[in-house]
């Protein structure tokens, strides 16, 4: 009596195959939605019906044309979240306070879509006594900022936007955030 047969050792090879594969897919999938592809937005072929900008970033009180390419025809603009990002009828939007938005433009039957960030600053200016701290912060939906002091020697940052002030004196804090400058101007006493 054999205890294995070559057809058990066959059916034992053909699943360790099929469980391996399936692990395998399993890791791609987990990779593939944890990478930028996954979030892509549509490509855009030259000629077609899109918007000049697909994703905006923009500071508290600033402003953006968007329009449609491809066509002469009249397009309507509308915001999801009025209070974050407006836009009027040509196409201009407003930045109103931090937040995420989208701004739709609909074209006969079609619907373009715009993502809008708004960001800012928690403080804009900012006086500090020798050897205190504070923290700058970005409000709203960002995630990676890199901060910079014109004078470290008066107020020092770090890379989490740690303010330090080490000796009387003016200095102004720049915060670059994706293309956008924020400044804070810091008064140390």
């Amino acid at each position: 009596m054999k205890i294995f047969s070559k057809k058990n050792i066959k059916l034992n090879k053909i699943y360790k195959g099929v469980s391996l594969i399936l692990i395998i897919l399993l890791i791609l999938c987990y990779l593939y939605i944890n990478s930028s592809l996954f979030y892509r937005i549509k490509l855009i072929l030259p000629f077609s019906l899109h918007l000049n900008k697909q994703e905006l970033i923009l500071t508290k009180g600033e402003e953006y044309r968007l329009f449609v390419y491809g066509i002469n025809k009249w397009v309507s603009y509308s915001s999801t979240n009025f209070r974050v990002a407006g836009v009027d009828f040509a196409g201009r939007v407003f930045a109103y306070q931090t937040g995420k938005a989208f701004i739709i433009a609909k074209v006969d039957n079609k619907k373009l879509k715009c993502r809008v960030k708004v960001i800012d600053l928690n403080k804009k200016k900012l006086n500090l006594d020798v050897g205190k701290s504070f923290r700058l912060r970005i409000k709203g939906p960002a995630v990676f900022a890199r901060y910079k002091s014109n004078y470290p020697k008066v107020a020092s940052v770090n890379k989490f936007g740690k303010v330090q002030a080490n000796k009387p004196g003016k200095a102004i804090i720049t915060v670059k955030v994706k293309g956008k400058i924020l400044k804070c101007r810091v008064t140390v006493n």
